[in-house]
């Protein structure tokens, strides 16, 4: 199965991200949302697992110690896109606390120290809104009207996902929550 760790973000936090994709569609001529209950900060792409190194993973993630309640928090700190072939990806930038960033680090070494291989990529706190996206408007159009962040906000929790593909899209089931 095809695994992932992610936060969840805060309710407000969502509705903002709403208001950005809306906003995306209207300015699009070719677009695929991410569907509102898929939205999340992804910390560590798994990808396909064996079910006894799911088992494993799962016995490991039970012993990790989180930071105290409150201290994971993100605000939407701006907008980018990724080229790709089939329309843009654009995401929302996401500022994030020193203890997230800690935790997506603590995170990666408990995968590694569990036989799991780490993503060499930088990781950059993001959150998919939409692919396969061609703009209507230039990007600098659309970017100044986008809603930006003052309040910062908490995470919702952070969630072990399967991840499938599906006649109707991705589905996101969650295996465990921390």
């Amino acid at each position: 199965m095809r695994l992932f760790l992610a936060a969840r973000l805060a309710a407000d936090q969502l509705r903002e991200l709403g208001q950005a994709q809306a906003l995306l569609r209207r300015a699009a001529e070719k677009i695929s949302l991410t569907k509102a209950e898929n939205l999340h900060l992804t910390l560590h792409f798994l990808g396909e697992t064996a079910t006894a190194d799911t088992e494993r993973l799962l016995s490991g993630l039970r012993e990790f110690e989180l930071p105290p309640a409150g201290s994971l928090t993100s605000r939407l700190d701006g907008y980018g896109f990724f080229r790709r072939r089939d329309g843009d990806l654009i995401y929302a930038d996401l500022a994030v606390s020193a203890e997230l960033v800690q935790l997506q680090k603590d995170l990666g070494g408990v995968l590694a120290e569990l036989g799991f291989e780490p993503d060499r990529r930088r990781w950059k706190a993001h959150v998919s809104l939409a692919r396969r996206t061609q703009l209507a408007l230039s990007w600098p159009e659309v970017h100044q009207k986008l809603p930006v962040q003052a309040e910062t906000y908490a995470l919702s929790d952070l969630v072990l996902f399967k991840s499938e593909f599906t006649g109707n899209g991705m589905l996101y089931t969650p295996l465990f929550v921390f």
